[in-house]
């Protein structure tokens, strides 16, 4: 009996994918399907029930290798996809060095638009917690592994960070970082410290410790620096609102990116993270100032 030479290449296939599949070198397939999604079935056939739906790039644990079909676990489900739009890498081939992310020698650099941010000690949500990132941060990556940044201290996720210009990790976006440390802390009427903070004590507070001395209270601030519009506003400027009476400004926050401030708000909510484009921030702007 002889085979036909699709039957004697696709015996081959498997039997060279099977020699694979060892506990020590378990494989991982990734859905190719480009601007489709692949169906996974609950028998390996097209007439199969439908189990789930895998958007493309999506990667699954591969369980078994049949003709024409992977047996493939995800997200606790099992069943069975069209192995034509899957591509198979053993597990040593995934934990190869993460792949530059460009040719030059410039460092690329990433900005969290979505925060607290986790910095996990691997390239997946199942590694350990090390860090955190808030939102605004700009950090310079390494390299780009399985959807995930490699930085100094671990790994963060690139759903929550878009690539930024490295413009953007300045001085201000430094002072920006260091204020985020004082997120909850308490609001104090006059205070100065993190023992308690006011609108104005908040930003002195911050800036001191950079060396830069700011005066005292929201409207004084107003003359620190120099004027800065609000469509150009980088991390680290001081913005200025204003709620009545005859005062120039009434409150301050700092600008730390993505449209977000900082400040010390009321006794009921202390340091928080603000929408600098909500209506009453909108409503009662006054003006920007940028120290460094």
């Amino acid at each position: 009996m002889h085979l036909n030479r699709a039957a004697v290449r696709m015996t081959a296939v498997m039997l060279l994918v099977s020699t694979m599949l060892t506990p020590a070198s378990a494989l991982t397939g990734t859905v190719t399907t480009k601007n489709s999604q692949l169906r996974m079935r609950a028998e390996a056939s097209n007439e199969g029930k439908l189990v789930t739906k895998l958007n493309n790039g999506v990667q699954v644990e591969v369980l078994d290798i049949l003709e024409g079909w992977y047996q493939v676990s995800y997200e606790g489900l099992t069943g069975y996809v069209a192995s034509e739009y899957m591509k198979l890498e053993t597990e040593s081939e995934q934990e190869e060095t993460p792949v530059p992310l460009a040719a030059e020698s410039e460092p690329v650099y990433v900005r969290v638009v979505k925060g607290p941010l986790n910095v996990r000690s691997g390239p997946g949500t199942d590694y350990e917690k090390v860090d955190q990132l808030y939102t605004g941060k700009t950090i310079e990556t390494q390299g780009l592994q399985n959807d995930w940044y490699k930085i100094a201290s671990g790994y963060i996720s690139a759903e929550y960070v878009v690539q930024a210009d490295p413009a953007e990790a300045t001085k201000g976006q430094e002072i920006a970082d260091y204020a985020l440390q004082f997120l909850g802390c308490r609001y104090v009427y006059g205070g100065s410290s993190p023992k308690g903070f006011d609108c104005s004590g908040f930003t002195s507070y911050v800036y001191k410790q950079f060396g830069y001395s700011l005066n005292r209270t929201a409207s004084a601030q107003l003359d620190n620096g120099t004027p800065v519009a609000k469509e150009d506003l980088q991390p680290g400027d001081l913005v200025m609102f204003k709620e009545g009476g005859s005062k120039r400004a009434s409150h301050v926050g700092m600008y730390i990116g993505n449209g977000q401030i900082i400040h010390a708000s009321t006794a009921s909510v202390g340091v928080i993270i603000s929408d600098l484009y909500s209506s009453y921030y909108v409503r009662t702007y006054v003006g920007a100032r940028r120290i460094v």
